[in-house]
């Protein structure tokens, strides 16, 4: 199985182990600081956290991952972090990560663009790519459509996935609150 696609696969079987906090979908906005991944982000429910070494054509690499799960949304940030602050290294990272998001729902057509990503206080927003697809499963007997909506960027020896996976693409409006809300710290 490409490595890629294993990456979107771990958020998948990660998302399993989100527990619903209530019988119907609600939206309970919290901000989650992350120190060691130095971001924030606000999650509409209570994240769980995951650890992982995953597989890139450079090698292995630890990826941590958060993660909230509404209804039949799950939202999540992935953290990969590189063993130096190499730009090439980053953007290989990155591109193996969107093309792996994208291959999970069999969309390689999907043509990303570019988004500035905050930063904390005054720091300068910083380049980052997004990607949005809708398409079938591309892993197992589950055939079901999936849509995804992510964003990536690199900053020193991290890169970072922000995504939103479903079976039932959320409003607009809430995938947008969370994508909007990831910060740089």
């Amino acid at each position: 199985m490409n490595r890629v696609v294993r990456v979107c696969v771990m958020f998948a079987a990660f998302a399993a182990t989100v527990v619903l906090a209530a019988c119907s979908p609600r939206y309970d906005w919290r901000e989650v600081h992350d120190k060691d991944g130095a971001y924030a982000v606000a999650y509409p429910a209570k994240p769980t956290q995951d650890e992982r070494e995953v597989k890139f054509a450079s090698g292995p690499l630890p990826m941590r991952m958060q993660a909230a799960r509404v209804d039949a949304a799950l939202f999540a940030v992935g953290v990969v972090t590189l063993p130096s602050d190499d730009a090439t290294l980053r953007q290989t990272v990155v591109d193996e990560l969107r093309h792996g998001l994208l291959a999970n729902v069999n969309e390689s057509t999907a043509a990303p663009s570019q988004v500035m990503v905050r930063q904390a206080g005054d720091a300068p927003a910083l380049p980052g790519m997004a990607v949005s697809a809708k398409g079938v499963a591309s892993v197992g007997s589950d055939k079901a459509e999936r849509f995804v909506s992510a964003r990536f960027v690199g900053r020193g020896n991290h890169v970072y996935q922000v995504v939103v996976m479903a079976t039932k693409a959320p409003s607009q409006e809430q995938v947008d609150q969370f994508l909007d809300s990831f910060t740089l710290e």
